[in-house]
Protein backbone atom coordinates (compact mmCIF):
# COMPACT_ATOMS: atom_id res chain seq x y z
CA UNK A 1 0.00 0.00 0.00
CA UNK A 2 1.17 3.52 -0.42
CA UNK A 3 1.44 6.09 1.95
CA UNK A 4 -1.40 8.77 1.72
CA UNK A 5 -0.28 12.22 1.27
CA UNK A 6 -2.27 15.12 2.22
CA UNK A 7 -1.54 17.80 -0.34
CA UNK A 8 -3.19 20.95 1.27
CA UNK A 9 -1.92 20.48 4.89
CA UNK A 10 1.47 19.67 3.43
CA UNK A 11 1.44 22.81 1.27
CA UNK A 12 0.71 24.85 4.24
CA UNK A 13 3.79 23.43 6.34
CA UNK A 14 5.87 24.04 2.92
CA UNK A 15 5.04 27.54 3.04
CA UNK A 16 5.40 28.37 6.97
CA UNK A 17 8.89 26.48 6.68
CA UNK A 18 9.67 28.58 3.53
CA UNK A 19 8.37 31.78 5.62
CA UNK A 20 10.48 30.57 9.20
CA UNK A 21 13.98 29.80 6.74
CA UNK A 22 13.46 33.47 5.16
CA UNK A 23 13.07 34.84 8.73
CA UNK A 24 16.33 32.92 9.56
CA UNK A 25 18.37 34.14 7.17
CA UNK A 26 17.25 38.12 7.75
CA UNK A 27 18.12 37.68 11.36
CA UNK A 28 21.13 35.58 10.57
CA UNK A 29 22.13 38.29 7.85
CA UNK A 30 21.59 41.32 10.64
CA UNK A 31 24.00 39.33 13.13
CA UNK A 32 26.31 38.99 10.53
CA UNK A 33 26.62 42.71 9.81
CA UNK A 34 26.08 43.79 13.42
CA UNK A 35 29.65 46.43 12.86
CA UNK A 36 27.01 48.22 10.76
CA UNK A 37 23.34 47.13 12.03
CA UNK A 38 24.24 46.70 15.45
CA UNK A 39 23.35 42.98 15.64
CA UNK A 40 20.47 41.09 17.31
CA UNK A 41 19.07 41.85 20.39
CA UNK A 42 18.37 39.10 23.31
CA UNK A 43 14.86 39.25 22.24
CA UNK A 44 15.54 38.57 18.55
CA UNK A 45 18.39 36.04 19.57
CA UNK A 46 15.70 33.70 21.47
CA UNK A 47 13.40 34.31 18.15
CA UNK A 48 16.53 33.16 16.20
CA UNK A 49 17.05 30.29 18.52
CA UNK A 50 13.23 29.42 18.39
CA UNK A 51 13.00 28.97 14.56
CA UNK A 52 15.98 27.03 14.30
CA UNK A 53 14.22 24.32 16.49
CA UNK A 54 11.48 24.66 14.82
CA UNK A 55 13.05 23.99 11.54
CA UNK A 56 14.78 21.09 12.53
CA UNK A 57 11.84 19.61 13.95
CA UNK A 58 10.22 16.91 11.59
CA UNK A 59 6.83 17.70 13.16
CA UNK A 60 4.25 19.95 10.95
CA UNK A 61 4.62 24.15 11.52
CA UNK A 62 0.84 24.77 10.47
CA UNK A 63 -0.44 25.92 13.25
CA UNK A 64 -3.83 25.04 12.23
CA UNK A 65 -3.34 21.72 11.83
CA UNK A 66 -1.80 21.67 15.32
CA UNK A 67 -4.66 23.78 17.03
CA UNK A 68 -7.01 20.93 15.59
CA UNK A 69 -4.92 17.97 16.82
CA UNK A 70 -4.78 19.33 20.73
CA UNK A 71 -8.57 19.93 21.09
CA UNK A 72 -9.77 16.34 19.20
CA UNK A 73 -6.85 14.48 21.48
CA UNK A 74 -7.30 16.77 24.89
CA UNK A 75 -3.36 17.36 24.77
CA UNK A 76 -0.99 19.89 24.45
CA UNK A 77 1.38 19.91 21.45
CA UNK A 78 4.37 19.85 23.02
CA UNK A 79 3.08 16.16 24.70
CA UNK A 80 2.01 15.56 21.35
CA UNK A 81 5.18 16.01 20.17
CA UNK A 82 7.59 14.32 22.14
CA UNK A 83 10.14 11.73 20.60
CA UNK A 84 8.78 8.23 19.53
CA UNK A 85 5.43 9.83 19.26
CA UNK A 86 3.16 9.56 16.03
CA UNK A 87 -0.16 9.58 17.20
CA UNK A 88 -2.09 12.49 15.97
CA UNK A 89 1.17 14.02 14.38
CA UNK A 90 1.83 14.79 10.90
CA UNK A 91 4.95 15.40 8.78
CA UNK A 92 5.22 16.90 5.59
CA UNK A 93 1.58 15.97 5.00
CA UNK A 94 1.88 12.29 6.21
CA UNK A 95 -0.20 11.50 9.35
CA UNK A 96 1.65 9.15 11.34
CA UNK A 97 0.00 5.64 10.35
CA UNK A 98 1.83 6.42 7.13
CA UNK A 99 5.29 6.27 9.48
CA UNK A 100 6.36 2.44 9.32
CA UNK A 101 8.12 0.64 6.30
CA UNK A 102 4.73 -0.60 5.73
CA UNK A 103 1.98 2.24 6.30
CA UNK A 104 -1.10 1.58 7.65
CA UNK A 105 -4.65 2.90 7.13
CA UNK A 106 -5.54 6.12 8.26
CA UNK A 107 -7.15 6.42 12.21
CA UNK A 108 -10.73 7.57 13.06
CA UNK A 109 -8.66 10.00 15.85
CA UNK A 110 -6.62 10.86 12.34
CA UNK A 111 -9.66 11.00 9.66
CA UNK A 112 -11.31 12.77 12.69
CA UNK A 113 -8.57 15.69 12.22
CA UNK A 114 -8.20 15.54 8.69
CA UNK A 115 -12.09 16.06 7.80
CA UNK A 116 -11.90 19.24 10.79
CA UNK A 117 -9.03 20.75 9.00
CA UNK A 118 -10.67 20.20 5.60
CA UNK A 119 -14.23 22.05 7.06
CA UNK A 120 -12.29 25.17 8.87
CA UNK A 121 -10.37 25.65 5.78
CA UNK A 122 -13.94 26.06 3.85
CA UNK A 123 -15.18 28.12 6.05
CA UNK A 124 -11.87 30.43 5.87
CA UNK A 125 -10.27 29.53 9.68
CA UNK A 126 -6.44 29.78 9.17
CA UNK A 127 -5.66 29.01 12.12
CA UNK A 128 -5.69 29.25 16.11
CA UNK A 129 -5.47 33.34 16.08
CA UNK A 130 -8.55 33.10 14.67
CA UNK A 131 -11.18 34.85 17.26
CA UNK A 132 -13.09 32.11 17.89
CA UNK A 133 -11.27 29.20 16.65
CA UNK A 134 -12.17 26.99 19.66
CA UNK A 135 -16.08 27.08 19.25
CA UNK A 136 -15.38 26.87 15.49
CA UNK A 137 -13.32 23.03 16.07
CA UNK A 138 -16.33 22.38 17.81
CA UNK A 139 -18.75 23.30 15.37
CA UNK A 140 -16.55 21.15 13.02
CA UNK A 141 -16.39 18.19 14.89
CA UNK A 142 -19.90 18.30 15.47
CA UNK A 143 -20.73 18.56 11.43
CA UNK A 144 -17.99 15.19 11.13
CA UNK A 145 -20.29 13.55 14.04
CA UNK A 146 -23.30 14.11 12.00
CA UNK A 147 -21.74 12.66 8.73
CA UNK A 148 -19.39 10.23 9.88
CA UNK A 149 -20.68 7.81 7.40
CA UNK A 150 -20.14 10.32 4.65
CA UNK A 151 -16.89 11.26 5.77
CA UNK A 152 -15.41 7.80 5.98
CA UNK A 153 -16.81 6.72 2.36
CA UNK A 154 -15.18 9.38 1.01
CA UNK A 155 -12.30 8.87 2.97
CA UNK A 156 -12.37 5.49 1.21
CA UNK A 157 -13.21 6.66 -2.21
CA UNK A 158 -10.19 9.25 -2.67
CA UNK A 159 -7.55 8.61 -0.40
CA UNK A 160 -6.42 5.64 -2.94
CA UNK A 161 -7.19 7.28 -6.05
CA UNK A 162 -4.66 9.37 -7.08
CA UNK A 163 -1.01 8.01 -7.69
CA UNK A 164 1.61 11.00 -8.17
CA UNK A 165 5.16 10.46 -7.26
CA UNK A 166 6.80 12.39 -3.99
CA UNK A 167 9.22 13.70 -6.22
CA UNK A 168 6.61 15.40 -8.53
CA UNK A 169 4.89 17.01 -5.14
CA UNK A 170 8.18 18.14 -4.11
CA UNK A 171 8.41 20.22 -7.87
CA UNK A 172 4.94 21.30 -7.50
CA UNK A 173 5.94 22.66 -4.83
CA UNK A 174 2.98 20.96 -2.42
CA UNK A 175 5.63 19.35 -0.75
CA UNK A 176 9.07 20.71 1.60
CA UNK A 177 12.12 19.54 -0.30
CA UNK A 178 13.55 17.60 3.14
CA UNK A 179 10.04 15.28 3.18
CA UNK A 180 12.44 12.29 1.20
CA UNK A 181 13.98 10.55 4.40
CA UNK A 182 12.45 12.10 7.76
CA UNK A 183 10.31 8.34 8.27
CA UNK A 184 13.18 6.67 9.40
CA UNK A 185 16.15 8.19 7.42
CA UNK A 186 18.85 5.83 5.25
CA UNK A 187 18.26 2.11 5.55
CA UNK A 188 18.42 -0.72 3.15
CA UNK A 189 16.06 -1.91 0.65
CA UNK A 190 15.90 -3.91 -2.54
CA UNK A 191 16.90 -0.11 -4.25
CA UNK A 192 20.02 0.34 -2.34
CA UNK A 193 22.30 0.53 0.81
CA UNK A 194 21.26 3.75 1.10
CA UNK A 195 17.47 4.59 0.09
CA UNK A 196 15.44 7.10 1.63
CA UNK A 197 12.29 6.45 3.22
CA UNK A 198 10.06 7.42 1.86
CA UNK A 199 12.13 7.96 -1.64
CA UNK A 200 11.67 11.01 -4.04
CA UNK A 201 10.50 8.11 -6.49
CA UNK A 202 8.07 6.70 -4.60
CA UNK A 203 4.70 6.48 -5.28
CA UNK A 204 2.19 8.11 -3.22
CA UNK A 205 -1.56 8.56 -2.85
CA UNK A 206 -2.11 12.27 -3.28
CA UNK A 207 -5.52 13.88 -1.48
CA UNK A 208 -6.72 17.08 -0.23
CA UNK A 209 -8.51 17.32 3.27
CA UNK A 210 -10.33 20.49 2.20
CA UNK A 211 -11.82 18.80 -1.11
CA UNK A 212 -12.72 15.52 0.99
CA UNK A 213 -15.03 18.19 3.00
CA UNK A 214 -15.97 20.07 0.16
CA UNK A 215 -17.54 16.67 -1.33
CA UNK A 216 -19.07 15.49 2.01
CA UNK A 217 -20.50 19.05 2.35
CA UNK A 218 -22.29 19.21 -1.41
CA UNK A 219 -23.37 15.79 -0.99
CA UNK A 220 -25.04 16.13 2.31
CA UNK A 221 -26.26 19.24 1.19
CA UNK A 222 -28.26 17.62 -2.06
CA UNK A 223 -29.61 15.28 0.56
CA UNK A 224 -27.95 12.23 -0.42
CA UNK A 225 -27.95 9.22 2.58
CA UNK A 226 -24.62 7.38 3.25
CA UNK A 227 -27.27 4.41 2.00
CA UNK A 228 -27.71 5.70 -1.30
CA UNK A 229 -26.74 2.65 -3.98
CA UNK A 230 -25.59 5.58 -6.11
CA UNK A 231 -23.42 7.29 -3.53
CA UNK A 232 -20.03 6.42 -5.44
CA UNK A 233 -21.16 7.63 -8.50
CA UNK A 234 -22.56 10.90 -6.39
CA UNK A 235 -19.39 11.28 -4.76
CA UNK A 236 -17.11 11.10 -8.21
CA UNK A 237 -19.60 13.63 -9.89
CA UNK A 238 -19.23 15.91 -6.47
CA UNK A 239 -15.49 15.80 -7.31
CA UNK A 240 -15.42 16.59 -10.89
CA UNK A 241 -17.67 19.44 -10.05
CA UNK A 242 -14.95 20.29 -7.66
CA UNK A 243 -12.32 20.45 -9.67
CA UNK A 244 -14.01 21.79 -12.59
CA UNK A 245 -13.86 18.79 -14.48
CA UNK A 246 -17.42 18.77 -15.85
CA UNK A 247 -17.62 20.25 -19.08
CA UNK A 248 -20.42 22.86 -19.39
CA UNK A 249 -20.81 22.96 -15.32
CA UNK A 250 -22.08 26.51 -14.10
CA UNK A 251 -20.12 28.63 -12.24
CA UNK A 252 -22.21 28.31 -9.34
CA UNK A 253 -21.33 24.30 -9.41
CA UNK A 254 -17.47 24.77 -9.02
CA UNK A 255 -16.39 24.96 -5.11
CA UNK A 256 -15.01 28.80 -4.23
CA UNK A 257 -12.43 28.30 -1.64
CA UNK A 258 -13.50 31.06 0.52
CA UNK A 259 -14.79 31.87 3.90
CA UNK A 260 -17.64 33.99 5.22
CA UNK A 261 -15.86 36.38 7.47
CA UNK A 262 -18.81 38.10 8.96
CA UNK A 263 -18.97 35.33 11.16
CA UNK A 264 -15.37 34.94 12.28
CA UNK A 265 -14.24 37.99 12.64
CA UNK A 266 -15.90 41.27 14.00
CA UNK A 267 -15.31 43.31 10.58
CA UNK A 268 -17.17 43.95 7.96
CA UNK A 269 -14.92 42.95 5.47
CA UNK A 270 -15.57 39.39 3.15
CA UNK A 271 -12.24 38.09 1.92
CA UNK A 272 -13.76 36.61 -1.02
CA UNK A 273 -15.60 40.11 -2.05
CA UNK A 274 -11.86 41.39 -2.19
CA UNK A 275 -10.48 38.88 -4.35
CA UNK A 276 -12.75 39.73 -6.82
CA UNK A 277 -12.26 43.31 -6.35
CA UNK A 278 -8.73 42.44 -6.85
CA UNK A 279 -9.37 40.86 -10.46
CA UNK A 280 -11.86 43.34 -11.71
CA UNK A 281 -9.58 46.40 -10.48
CA UNK A 282 -6.81 44.49 -12.84
CA UNK A 283 -8.92 43.77 -15.70
CA UNK A 284 -10.53 47.95 -15.62
CA UNK A 285 -6.55 49.16 -15.91
CA UNK A 286 -6.02 46.59 -18.56
CA UNK A 287 -9.35 47.88 -20.33
CA UNK A 288 -8.16 51.77 -19.93
CA UNK A 289 -4.82 50.44 -22.38
CA UNK A 290 -8.04 49.24 -24.38
CA UNK A 291 -6.14 45.34 -24.74
CA UNK A 292 -9.68 44.00 -24.63
CA UNK A 293 -10.70 46.20 -27.89
CA UNK A 294 -6.83 45.71 -29.04
CA UNK A 295 -7.82 41.61 -28.97
CA UNK A 296 -11.11 42.26 -30.89
CA UNK A 297 -9.80 44.33 -33.60
CA UNK A 298 -6.89 41.68 -34.31
CA UNK A 299 -9.64 38.88 -34.61
CA UNK A 300 -11.56 41.33 -37.20
CA UNK A 301 -8.31 41.71 -38.72
CA UNK A 302 -7.51 37.83 -38.93
CA UNK A 303 -10.91 37.34 -40.03
CA UNK A 304 -10.63 39.65 -43.03
CA UNK A 305 -7.77 37.64 -43.64
CA UNK A 306 -5.59 40.68 -43.04
CA UNK A 307 -2.69 39.24 -40.92
CA UNK A 308 -0.05 37.19 -42.13
CA UNK A 309 -0.84 34.26 -40.09
CA UNK A 310 -0.79 30.44 -40.97
CA UNK A 311 -1.67 27.24 -39.54
CA UNK A 312 -0.41 27.29 -36.24
CA UNK A 313 -1.37 27.70 -32.71
CA UNK A 314 -2.48 31.25 -32.39
CA UNK A 315 -4.52 30.97 -35.30
CA UNK A 316 -6.29 28.29 -33.19
CA UNK A 317 -6.57 30.61 -30.36
CA UNK A 318 -8.22 33.27 -32.66
CA UNK A 319 -10.50 31.18 -34.16
CA UNK A 320 -11.93 29.82 -30.22
CA UNK A 321 -12.26 33.13 -29.31
CA UNK A 322 -14.06 34.29 -32.48
CA UNK A 323 -16.41 31.01 -31.81
CA UNK A 324 -17.03 31.95 -27.99
CA UNK A 325 -17.64 36.10 -28.46
CA UNK A 326 -21.79 34.97 -27.73
CA UNK A 327 -20.38 33.92 -24.59
CA UNK A 328 -17.87 36.44 -23.09
CA UNK A 329 -18.84 39.31 -21.00
CA UNK A 330 -19.78 42.76 -22.92
CA UNK A 331 -17.79 45.78 -22.86
CA UNK A 332 -20.76 47.26 -21.52
CA UNK A 333 -21.24 44.67 -18.92
CA UNK A 334 -17.94 45.39 -18.24
CA UNK A 335 -18.07 49.36 -17.65
CA UNK A 336 -20.93 48.72 -15.65
CA UNK A 337 -19.30 46.38 -13.19
CA UNK A 338 -16.39 48.77 -13.00
CA UNK A 339 -19.28 52.03 -12.26
CA UNK A 340 -20.46 49.75 -9.77
CA UNK A 341 -17.47 48.65 -7.67
CA UNK A 342 -14.82 51.52 -8.64
CA UNK A 343 -17.25 54.53 -9.76
CA UNK A 344 -15.56 54.35 -13.17
CA UNK A 345 -17.08 56.03 -15.50
CA UNK A 346 -18.63 54.85 -19.08
CA UNK A 347 -21.04 52.82 -16.60
CA UNK A 348 -24.64 52.78 -17.13
CA UNK A 349 -26.55 54.44 -13.94
CA UNK A 350 -30.27 52.87 -14.14
CA UNK A 351 -28.31 49.27 -13.73
CA UNK A 352 -26.77 50.59 -10.21
CA UNK A 353 -25.16 53.34 -8.17
CA UNK A 354 -21.98 53.90 -8.69
CA UNK A 355 -19.07 53.44 -5.74
CA UNK A 356 -18.89 56.88 -5.27
CA UNK A 357 -16.42 56.78 -1.99
CA UNK A 358 -13.67 54.53 -3.71
CA UNK A 359 -11.31 57.01 -5.02
CA UNK A 360 -11.48 59.00 -2.04
CA UNK A 361 -10.99 55.81 -0.04
CA UNK A 362 -8.20 54.40 -2.36
CA UNK A 363 -6.10 57.51 -2.11
CA UNK A 364 -6.21 57.93 1.49
CA UNK A 365 -4.91 54.31 2.50
CA UNK A 366 -2.57 54.45 -0.30
CA UNK A 367 -1.32 58.24 1.30
CA UNK A 368 -1.24 56.64 4.78
CA UNK A 369 0.99 53.90 4.20
CA UNK A 370 3.84 56.01 2.01
CA UNK A 371 3.70 58.63 4.26
CA UNK A 372 3.80 56.24 7.14
CA UNK A 373 6.92 54.45 5.32
CA UNK A 374 8.52 57.57 4.58
CA UNK A 375 8.48 58.18 8.42
CA UNK A 376 10.09 55.37 9.43
CA UNK A 377 12.71 55.72 7.02
CA UNK A 378 13.35 59.65 8.42
CA UNK A 379 13.25 58.34 12.37
CA UNK A 380 15.42 55.65 11.90
CA UNK A 381 17.92 58.40 10.11
CA UNK A 382 17.51 60.60 12.57
CA UNK A 383 17.93 57.97 15.25
CA UNK A 384 15.28 60.15 17.61
CA UNK A 385 11.94 59.54 18.29
CA UNK A 386 9.86 61.85 15.53
CA UNK A 387 6.67 62.36 16.36
CA UNK A 388 4.43 60.59 13.67
CA UNK A 389 2.01 62.46 11.66
CA UNK A 390 0.38 59.18 10.65
CA UNK A 391 0.08 56.53 13.11
CA UNK A 392 -0.70 52.99 12.94
CA UNK A 393 -3.99 52.95 14.21
CA UNK A 394 -4.73 55.79 11.01
CA UNK A 395 -3.06 53.10 8.37
CA UNK A 396 -5.67 50.36 10.57
CA UNK A 397 -8.63 52.65 10.00
CA UNK A 398 -7.89 53.26 5.85
CA UNK A 399 -7.39 50.38 5.14
CA UNK A 400 -10.70 49.18 7.11
CA UNK A 401 -12.74 51.64 5.40
CA UNK A 402 -11.11 50.64 2.02
CA UNK A 403 -12.03 46.81 2.57
CA UNK A 404 -15.30 47.28 3.77
CA UNK A 405 -16.03 49.62 0.33
CA UNK A 406 -14.49 46.73 -1.63
CA UNK A 407 -16.48 44.00 0.07
CA UNK A 408 -19.48 46.40 0.17
CA UNK A 409 -19.64 46.44 -3.48
CA UNK A 410 -18.35 43.05 -4.41
CA UNK A 411 -21.44 41.13 -3.59
CA UNK A 412 -23.46 39.51 -6.66
CA UNK A 413 -22.02 38.64 -9.69
CA UNK A 414 -18.58 40.69 -8.96
CA UNK A 415 -17.01 37.11 -7.89
CA UNK A 416 -18.06 35.15 -10.96
CA UNK A 417 -17.24 37.94 -13.01
CA UNK A 418 -13.91 37.87 -11.86
CA UNK A 419 -13.17 34.31 -12.93
CA UNK A 420 -14.42 35.05 -15.87
CA UNK A 421 -12.15 37.91 -16.72
CA UNK A 422 -9.24 35.92 -15.00
CA UNK A 423 -9.29 33.50 -17.62
CA UNK A 424 -9.89 35.95 -20.54
CA UNK A 425 -6.88 38.06 -19.57
CA UNK A 426 -5.16 34.82 -19.35
CA UNK A 427 -6.16 33.82 -23.25
CA UNK A 428 -5.20 37.76 -23.74
CA UNK A 429 -1.75 37.05 -22.84
CA UNK A 430 -1.58 34.11 -24.63
CA UNK A 431 -2.66 35.48 -27.78
CA UNK A 432 -0.52 38.38 -27.63
CA UNK A 433 2.42 36.84 -26.52
CA UNK A 434 2.87 34.31 -28.95
CA UNK A 435 5.65 34.48 -31.69
CA UNK A 436 3.66 34.61 -34.59
CA UNK A 437 1.28 37.64 -33.64
CA UNK A 438 4.58 39.39 -32.70
CA UNK A 439 6.14 38.81 -36.03
CA UNK A 440 3.03 39.75 -38.04
CA UNK A 441 2.79 43.30 -36.33
CA UNK A 442 6.80 43.36 -35.73
CA UNK A 443 6.65 43.51 -32.02
CA UNK A 444 9.56 43.09 -29.46
CA UNK A 445 6.94 41.89 -26.93
CA UNK A 446 2.77 42.24 -26.23
CA UNK A 447 2.73 45.61 -25.26
CA UNK A 448 4.43 46.76 -28.56
CA UNK A 449 1.74 45.05 -30.24
CA UNK A 450 -0.74 46.70 -27.96
CA UNK A 451 0.94 50.01 -28.80
CA UNK A 452 0.87 49.27 -32.67
CA UNK A 453 -2.91 48.51 -32.72
CA UNK A 454 -3.74 51.39 -30.40
CA UNK A 455 -2.25 53.81 -32.79
CA UNK A 456 -3.26 52.17 -36.25
CA UNK A 457 -6.89 51.40 -35.88
CA UNK A 458 -8.12 52.55 -31.96
CA UNK A 459 -7.53 56.23 -32.58
CA UNK A 460 -4.00 56.90 -30.61
CA UNK A 461 -1.60 55.51 -28.06
CA UNK A 462 -2.17 54.81 -24.35
CA UNK A 463 0.48 54.83 -22.00
CA UNK A 464 0.61 51.14 -21.62
CA UNK A 465 3.41 51.66 -18.73
CA UNK A 466 1.12 53.57 -16.58
CA UNK A 467 -1.71 51.23 -16.43
CA UNK A 468 0.56 48.30 -16.70
CA UNK A 469 2.19 49.68 -13.55
CA UNK A 470 -1.82 50.27 -11.54
CA UNK A 471 -2.89 47.20 -12.35
CA UNK A 472 -0.09 45.10 -10.28
CA UNK A 473 0.17 47.96 -7.88
CA UNK A 474 -3.60 48.09 -7.63
CA UNK A 475 -4.04 44.20 -6.95
CA UNK A 476 -0.63 44.15 -4.28
CA UNK A 477 -2.85 46.60 -2.61
CA UNK A 478 -6.23 44.74 -2.70
CA UNK A 479 -4.70 41.58 -1.83
CA UNK A 480 -2.88 42.90 1.03
CA UNK A 481 -5.78 44.12 2.98
CA UNK A 482 -7.68 40.81 1.90
CA UNK A 483 -4.62 38.74 3.17
CA UNK A 484 -4.77 40.75 6.31
CA UNK A 485 -8.52 41.08 7.65
CA UNK A 486 -7.06 39.56 10.82
CA UNK A 487 -4.71 42.48 11.62
CA UNK A 488 -7.42 45.10 10.89
CA UNK A 489 -10.04 43.29 13.28
CA UNK A 490 -7.24 43.87 16.17
CA UNK A 491 -7.46 46.90 18.34
CA UNK A 492 -4.16 46.76 19.30
CA UNK A 493 -0.74 45.81 17.82
CA UNK A 494 1.11 47.07 15.14
CA UNK A 495 -0.73 46.74 11.31
CA UNK A 496 2.37 46.83 9.25
CA UNK A 497 6.00 45.71 10.60
CA UNK A 498 8.71 48.38 11.45
CA UNK A 499 11.53 46.16 10.90
CA UNK A 500 10.50 44.54 7.86
CA UNK A 501 9.97 48.86 5.79
CA UNK A 502 12.87 50.00 7.61
CA UNK A 503 15.80 47.51 7.38
CA UNK A 504 16.87 46.61 3.86
CA UNK A 505 18.21 43.18 5.27
CA UNK A 506 14.56 42.60 5.94
CA UNK A 507 13.26 42.63 2.90
CA UNK A 508 14.26 39.13 1.45
CA UNK A 509 12.08 37.66 -0.84
CA UNK A 510 10.30 34.46 0.24
CA UNK A 511 9.96 33.69 -3.47
CA UNK A 512 5.60 34.44 -3.41
CA UNK A 513 4.49 35.98 -6.09
CA UNK A 514 3.34 39.76 -4.02
CA UNK A 515 -0.38 39.58 -5.57
CA UNK A 516 -0.99 36.20 -3.52
CA UNK A 517 0.69 37.06 -0.50
CA UNK A 518 2.46 40.67 -0.06
CA UNK A 519 4.29 41.28 2.16
CA UNK A 520 4.68 44.26 4.27
CA UNK A 521 7.30 45.68 2.06
CA UNK A 522 5.23 44.84 -0.57
CA UNK A 523 2.52 46.85 0.02
CA UNK A 524 4.73 49.61 0.87
CA UNK A 525 6.39 49.52 -2.66
CA UNK A 526 3.01 49.13 -4.66
CA UNK A 527 1.91 51.90 -3.24
CA UNK A 528 5.04 54.43 -3.91
CA UNK A 529 4.37 53.13 -7.64
CA UNK A 530 1.14 53.87 -8.10
CA UNK A 531 1.82 57.01 -6.71
CA UNK A 532 4.50 57.61 -8.56
CA UNK A 533 2.94 56.71 -11.87
CA UNK A 534 -0.65 58.87 -11.12
CA UNK A 535 1.37 61.97 -10.76
CA UNK A 536 -0.03 62.38 -7.55
CA UNK A 537 1.83 65.13 -5.91
CA UNK A 538 3.56 65.66 -2.43
CA UNK A 539 1.17 67.97 -0.77
CA UNK A 540 -1.88 65.76 -1.78
CA UNK A 541 -0.24 62.70 -0.61
CA UNK A 542 0.01 64.29 3.16
CA UNK A 543 -3.75 65.81 2.70
CA UNK A 544 -5.47 62.36 1.96
CA UNK A 545 -2.89 60.99 4.35
CA UNK A 546 -4.79 62.50 7.37
CA UNK A 547 -8.24 60.43 9.04
CA UNK A 548 -11.75 61.58 8.11
CA UNK A 549 -14.60 60.32 9.59
CA UNK A 550 -15.51 57.02 7.65
CA UNK A 551 -18.28 56.92 5.22
CA UNK A 552 -21.73 55.49 5.92
CA UNK A 553 -22.36 52.11 4.74
CA UNK A 554 -23.56 48.67 5.52
CA UNK A 555 -21.63 45.71 5.49
CA UNK A 556 -24.35 44.17 2.98
CA UNK A 557 -26.67 45.35 0.05
CA UNK A 558 -30.05 46.13 1.95
CA UNK A 559 -33.01 46.06 0.06
CA UNK A 560 -35.56 48.94 0.57
CA UNK A 561 -38.48 47.52 2.36
CA UNK A 562 -41.96 47.79 -0.59
CA UNK A 563 -43.29 50.17 2.36
CA UNK A 564 -41.46 52.35 2.75
CA UNK A 565 -40.80 52.83 -1.51
CA UNK A 566 -44.10 53.75 -1.70
CA UNK A 567 -43.77 56.33 1.18
CA UNK A 568 -41.07 57.48 -0.84
CA UNK A 569 -43.14 57.59 -4.15
CA UNK A 570 -45.84 59.44 -2.16
CA UNK A 571 -43.65 62.45 -2.15
CA UNK A 572 -41.97 62.19 -4.96
CA UNK A 573 -39.09 60.18 -4.58
CA UNK A 574 -38.39 57.26 -6.76
CA UNK A 575 -36.24 54.77 -6.09
CA UNK A 576 -34.47 52.45 -8.71
CA UNK A 577 -35.61 49.04 -8.44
Amino acid sequence: MNRILFIDLAERDRNRRAEIRVRIANLERIENTKARTGGLGPDLKKELDDLRAQLADRDTTDELYRGVAEQVSGKSWAVLSQTGQTDYVMRYGFMGSQYGVQPNELGVEEKEILAVCGLLLLDGIQGPDNLNFISKVTIARGEFEQNRALFMAAFNRFTTRHEVTLKSQIEKGYVDPEAPGFISGRSTSTKGSSYLVPDPDDTVYAVSANSLASIVRRIRDEGISPNDPWLVSRMDNAFNLLTGMVEGAPPSALEIMLPDLEESVDVEIQKENLQASQAIYFAYQLEEMRMFQVVDKIVDLFRGGLLPLGKGTVGDKLFKYFKTSSERITEAERRELYFRMFGAPGGNPSAGDPNRDFNELWLRFVSAVSSFARQISVERLLRNNVPMAVSQEQVRKAARDLGANLSRNGYGIAYFAATELQNTIINFRDILQDPDLRSAFGARDMWQVIDMVNVNYLGGAKNTHRFRTQSRAGAIIIRWISENIQRLANISGPVLSIDEISNPQMRISSGANPTLKPTDWDLVNACEQWLAVMGVQEQSVEHYSQSIEAPAMTSRPIDMPQAARDVLASVGVNLPI
